[in-house]
């Protein structure tokens, strides 16, 4: 069976603290099944789980493995279109604030109290940006974020023996809540935050495009042109290396000074590549292709290491 079929069988969801320490002891033990040396590090009220050693690695790669909650409208990512992204979330937020105007007023209109249609409003916009950071799971998260953690189980099963010292690897609890995990831990260990070439997989399931996204400083690393290399040997997908100037993609990788973002896209002629139904009950797509042309990749870049 293959990574991504175990975890949408037996791991559907990853959000409450049973769910995750279940997730947890499965990945150490998997990764120890490998041949690498893996634990849950405690960061601040985070569970992340830390494969090798980041601190002496050469690369690290990570995921979040947290479960989203569900949400009426998708989190709708253009990462090569940042005024089209900007007014998407705009948009949700006028919306709902629409929404809750048209609630105070009617509430003010049957009970002759504007005090208490304002706070009737205003409690229900409250309510509703609680539901979306810790509502109720989305069950359908097969690209976000199952589909990372796969390409890094993936990726660890085609790293040879005799270079996994090279790589380390972490499963980022809570980035859904404001990439917590992440931030907790770069925090903690400073030379993985300033020194290390982090490569982050977030939703790299469904669409034919593969986008890595590199800051300045990144690209100026002298093994930066080898990643680029091992990427491009790769077939069947369509591959973009991006500046991360002039574009957007909030995930965990934002957390390090040379974090990379990977994740797939469809596309369209007038918004260009974009992630859609994410955070939705519609999230049901991961390509094994995809993890196939990361994890393949990625492998091919650490042996040049």
């Amino acid at each position: 069976m293959s990574y991504i079929d175990t975890l949408v069988e037996q791991f559907p969801v990853r959000k409450n603290k049973k769910q995750k320490e279940s997730f947890c002891e499965w990945a150490v033990n998997e990764a120890n099944s490998l041949g690498y040396d893996a634990k849950t590090e405690w960061n601040t009220g985070n569970n992340n789980v830390v494969v090798g050693n980041p601190e002496t690695a050469a690369t690290v790669f990570t995921a979040h493995y947290d479960t989203p909650p569900v949400m009426p409208v998708p989190n709708f990512i253009t990462p090569k279109n940042i005024l089209f992204y900007l007014i998407y979330q705009i948009g949700i937020v006028l919306v709902l604030l629409a929404i809750c105007l048209g609630i105070g007023a009617a509430v003010e209109h049957f009970t002759n109290s504007r005090e208490i249609g304002y706070d009737v409003g205003l409690l229900f916009y409250w309510l509703v940006l609680l539901l979306m950071l810790l509502g109720p799971a989305n069950k359908n998260n097969v690209n976000d974020n199952t589909s990372g953690v796969a390409s890094v189980f993936e990726l660890m099963a085609r790293i040879p023996a005799e270079q996994r010292g090279k790589v380390a690897f972490i499963l980022f609890d809570n980035e859904e809540k404001g990439m917590r995990g992440s931030g907790a831990y770069a925090r903690e260990h400073k030379v993985v935050k300033k020194e290390k070439l982090i490569i982050n997989m977030d939703c790299v399931g469904e669409g034919e495009n593969i986008l890595f996204f590199t800051k300045k400083e990144t690209r100026a690393l002298p093994f930066y042109e080898k990643l680029v290399s091992a990427m491009q040997a790769q077939a069947g997908r369509n591959l973009l290396m991006n500046n991360m100037e002039g574009c957007i993609y909030p995930s965990d990788q934002s957390q390090f000074k040379h974090g990379i973002a990977v994740c797939a896209c469809k596309k369209a002629k007038i918004i260009e590549y974009y992630c859609d139904k994410i955070h939705t009950n519609k999230d049901t797509v991961c390509e094994q292709e995809n993890l196939d042309f990361i994890a393949n990749g990625l492998a091919q870049f650490v042996s040049t290491l």
